[in-house]
């Protein structure tokens, strides 16, 4: 999980969203190996683990989904397509 992070981070993944998905990383991996953390499985810390999944989701899944939803509905077709080209020309040096 740590080198799949990495490849996000490399591909400009927030660093809000680093930190959310290495908090989850490390007491996850923690958890599962006794000895390393005591959390002492409280509720606090149950619930902060769940705001930040919860935070990943909404950067990955949801913020994109909706503006793609927005996109389609509100950018004419003929408009997505020249956005496309541009999109498509090779970088210039």
């Amino acid at each position: 999980i740590d080198t799949a992070i990495a490849a996000l981070v490399a591909d400009g993944l927030p660093k809000p969203v680093q930190q959310a998905l290495d908090t989850v990383r490390v007491v996850g991996n923690n958890a599962v190996h006794p000895g390393k953390i005591d959390l002492r499985d409280d509720i606090e810390t149950a619930e902060r683990l769940f705001d930040l999944v919860n935070i990943i989701a909404q950067d990955r899944i949801s913020k994109p989904n909706a503006v793609a939803e927005m996109y389609e509905k509100v950018v004419p077709e003929t408009t997505r397509k020249a956005i496309e080209k541009r999109d498509s020309k090779p970088k210039k040096a």
